[in-house]
């Protein structure tokens, strides 16, 4: 078996291409960041990056979204219009995807720490206003596939488990590859070093999700943020 992952920067945001022998398989697929001056849905960046892997709609079987924010599924709709590919996703963050709300979007801005608690309030209504704009151009979907806690990913040519991870959101999901690698949506983040997710819905489940993957016998944790890191690189807060 000759698996790989492709690392997708798109700057502030990341996707990944898993890649077993010819066939991919895109986990998230970017889009809008709150604090960008200009909307921008990073939608041509990451069809450049597509290319250049040598994506294409013969050869990409799923679309994968680790969880419903919008950073990571606005593009979820373009890409399956472009490369005919399904999207799967947890059935705990439809709601983030199929029609959300500006009180869906806002739950997200949950901080564990209080000086991104105090800085969120004091740039609230900049942040709602923003999120406005992003909901006004985002295009709601309905996934195709709804997977579950273990489910594997080979039938689409891509040996990975899925691992329900909830806490950042309910239908939070990492993906384990055969190979060792974890793909881990924004459950774990590199932000100056690794570290559990700043934000979340349920910091009690986040803790509890983190545990759970440092379990694992895992090489490189491919986080939504940040740069790709060592597991044993991860010191718990």
């Amino acid at each position: 078996m000759n698996q790989e992952i492709i690392w997708i920067n798109l700057g502030a945001v990341n996707c990944y291409l898993g890649k077993q022998d010819n066939v991919f398989v895109l986990f998230d697929t970017g889009g809008f960041i709150v604090t960008d001056k200009v909307i921008t849905n990073r939608q041509e960046l990451l069809e450049k990056e597509l290319d250049k892997a040598g994506c294409n709609s013969t050869n990409l079987k799923l679309i994968v979204l680790t969880h419903g924010d919008y950073d990571h599924t606005a593009n979820a709709v373009f890409l399956k219009e472009k490369y005919q590919a399904k999207i799967a996703m947890h059935k705990g963050d439809l709601n983030l995807v199929e029609n959300p709300d500006l009180d869906d979007v806002m739950k997200s801005f949950n901080f564990r720490s209080l000086f991104l608690r105090i800085l969120f309030k004091a740039f609230r209504k900049k942040i709602e206003m923003a999120n406005r704009r992003i909901l006004s151009n985002f295009r709601g979907f309905t996934p195709d596939i709804l997977l579950n806690n273990c489910d594997n990913l080979s039938h689409y040519g891509f040996d990975a488990k899925i691992i329900h991870i909830p806490g950042h959101t309910p239908g939070s999901i990492a993906i384990y590859t055969a190979s060792g690698h974890l793909i881990a949506g924004d459950t774990l983040a590199y932000i100056k070093k690794p570290q559990a997710s700043p934000n979340a819905l349920n910091f009690n489940a986040l803790d509890k999700s983190v545990d759970l993957l440092r379990e694992l016998n895992v090489n490189t944790v491919y986080p939504g943020h940040g740069k790709p890191f060592a597991m044993n690189g991860y010191k718990k807060q």
